[in-house]
């Protein structure tokens, strides 16, 4: 599926360019995205609730992260 290619671009494109970890910011409720990132490496690593209105109802945040290698000398600044 598109999403999955899409996503494993994202993530190559970031470890290519030295970036440290990739986060997302997806509805609680949407298992099928969870899962998606999840499947590629993501955690799960905190939620915002009611932070969204949509369709009547509020909507929670989840927040996944996948660590990468990341610069081999990062630097501050």
């Amino acid at each position: 599926p598109i999403c999955r290619k899409l996503l494993e671009r994202i993530v190559r494109e970031a470890a290519e360019r030295g970036i440290h970890a990739v986060v997302g910011a997806i509805d609680a409720d949407n298992e099928a995205s969870l899962a998606l990132h999840e499947s590629l490496g993501f955690e799960r690593v905190g939620s915002l609730p009611q932070v969204g209105f949509k369709f009547g109802r509020w909507l929670d945040l989840a927040l996944v992260q996948l660590k990468l290698v990341g610069p081999e000398t990062p630097i501050d600044g």
